[in-house]
């Protein structure tokens, strides 16, 4: 199972990643005051039952979600170690979500950008991240399957074009305007 010797090799070249490098240690500083490091534990754990409960398919109440958000912040504005470490977390997160997209788009082919549901002011950026992850190499577009469709009641923004070969529902609410398939 060479893609698994694969997966592992990833996974050692992201340990050396400045992203993580720092993620650790910025968690390596919250635990240096203990009072960070009692209030980081607590959030931890809220946030791993809200976790847990959406694993099983439990829709977590708002009530609850809110208040684990307004939990973060409050650490944040309270602790500069924990501030650190989810602005480290954040960057963390999106070298990883380079390394996912680049992985899908070697399995199922390269999107123009104007097959993303981006509003166009985005989709220059969004080209650039995928001319960067094709590494100047011309790989399989993506194909749209004949007759896919968007799911029902997806609200995208005012004037957003589909790109050719998506269709959409009946009654599919696009930017407030009721369009057919």
């Amino acid at each position: 199972m060479e893609y698994i010797a694969k997966a592992r090799e990833l996974g050692e070249a992201l340990l050396k990643t400045p992203e993580l490098i720092k993620l650790k240690e910025a968690e390596a500083e919250i635990q240096k005051d203990p009072a960070a490091a009692k209030a980081f534990a607590e959030y931890q754990e809220k946030e791993r039952n809200l976790v847990t409960a959406q694993m099983f398919s439990k829709i977590p109440s708002e009530k609850d979600s809110v208040a684990l958000i307004d939990l973060k912040m409050r650490l944040m504005r309270q602790y500069p170690s924990i501030r650190t470490f989810f602005n480290c977390q954040q960057d963390f997160e999106r070298l990883m979500a380079t390394v996912n997209l680049t992985i899908t788009t070697t399995i199922f082919g390269m999107p123009s950008a104007d097959q993303l549901p981006l509003p166009q002011e985005l989709k220059n950026l969004a080209q650039q991240l995928l001319d960067n992850i094709s590494g100047g190499k011309e790989g399989p577009k993506m194909e749209v399957p004949e007759g896919f469709k968007l799911p029902e009641g997806l609200n995208m923004p005012e004037g957003f074009k589909l790109p050719d070969g998506f269709k959409l529902p009946e009654g599919f609410n696009l930017g407030g305007s009721k369009k057919g398939s």
